[in-house]
């Protein structure tokens, strides 16, 4: 990882500005921006635009990053954009090359309106290239504070820092003065979204609509099921997939599993390493005190960043392998609760050969 905008700068001139040729939107957040592009999405392809989509991490193939109407690209499409990313011969990196494929191949797919999700904080990160027109930025929480500073007003800026001059941007207001003011103090003329109480993807909703109206799209809402959040499963047991990736999102995630859990249910947890970990666990273990499940099995998830933590809990079953895990629960329940980072949810989600598209 290296963060700096002067290497993909260089790559978007160099490959004829494919972002100018598109309107491209722009979010960040530390929770819920991946379910506000999914929404934004979702909107506008109802309203008959044609939407594309860059996005970060996949939870089982590679293409899913790019996705045209919802739909991840081809792998021969993939190939065909890493390709003219490759024929520029510069040292790019992972994070860099797969957004500038994405802007190519959805130019090509004939895109209009292209959605952009931040990778890490917003100031430094490659997508704070593009010309935009329309920024948003969603929920904000203490994270990566090695890299995007010790405090939450900090890293607010950093993250409101994808603001553009003249450029329409909303913000969920993060409720305390202090972070509204640094968030002003980088996006002068931003607007402050103050949500209702309500659901984790009906406030992405709101969010995607609000920002679609102000830059003057047509969008048409209705639910959609995203994969890996509060993802409900009929199988047998049936599976509740969230990926709850770190405190915050683990604070906000609980009382939503609380309303629909069964009595009877299990537990699977595994996460990728946590910076605050004991804040991260509190919520899940304030659920197992009240609503104590028939099983707990914690896991290592595959194919992320870092390796996943081993022996998460301590007192219950570890089982290295996702897969093995989620075959290894022997008490009978209604439902096995799947939850901590996105890679275990997409191990699990590849075992059952589920669908991971958005539409």
């Amino acid at each position: 990882m290296t963060l700096g905008l002067s290497r993909v700068n260089e790559a978007l001139g160099a490959l004829g500005r494919p972002d100018k040729e598109m309107d491209c939107i722009h979010v960040a957040g530390s929770n819920g921006k991946g379910s506000a592009c999914s929404q934004i999405v979702a909107g506008l392809v109802r309203a008959n635009y044609r939407v594309g989509l860059f996005s970060s991490p996949h939870l089982i193939e590679i293409e899913e990053r790019i996705r045209v109407d919802g739909k991840s690209i081809s792998s021969e499409d993939f190939d065909t954009a890493i390709s003219k990313i490759q024929g520029l011969e510069m040292e790019l990196t992972f994070f860099e090359i797969t957004y500038l494929a994405s802007l190519v191949a959805c130019r090509d797919a004939g895109v209009s309106i292209m959605v952009l999700e931040t990778g890490l904080g917003g100031r430094l990160d490659a997508t704070r290239s593009a010309d935009v027109v329309g920024c948003l930025v969603t929920s904000v929480s203490l994270e990566h504070s090695d890299i995007l500073g010790d405090t939450i007003e900090q890293i607010a800026r950093e993250k409101a820092a994808i603001w553009r001059p003249g450029v329409p941007m909303l913000i969920r207001d993060p409720e305390s003065a202090s972070i509204r003011n640094a968030m002003r103090d980088e996006a002068i003329s931003a607007r402050f979204y103050q949500p209702e109480q309500s659901s984790f993807m009906e406030e992405a909703a709101d969010l995607a609509e609000v920002i679609c109206h102000m830059i003057g799209y047509s969008f048409v809402r209705r639910p959609i099921l995203m994969p890996a959040r509060m993802q409900l499963v009929e199988s047998e047991p049936r599976l509740l997939l969230d990926a709850a990736h770190n405190p915050s999102g683990m604070r906000r995630s609980i009382p939503e599993i609380v309303k629909i859990l069964p009595e009877n249910w299990s537990l699977l947890f595994g996460t990728s390493p946590q910076q605050y970990m004991q804040e991260f666990l509190e919520p899940l273990h304030a659920l197992i005190e009240h609503f104590p499940p028939k099983e707990i099995i914690t896991t290592e998830p595959q194919n992320g960043r870092y390796p996943g933590v081993s022996k998460p809990m301590d007192g219950v079953m570890h089982i290295e392998n996702p897969v093995d895990a989620i075959q290894s629960f022997t008490q009978p329940c209604d439902l096995i609760l799947v939850i901590g980072s996105l890679y275990l949810c997409g191990n699990i989600l590849s075992h059952m050969e589920l669908d991971v598209n958005i539409l």
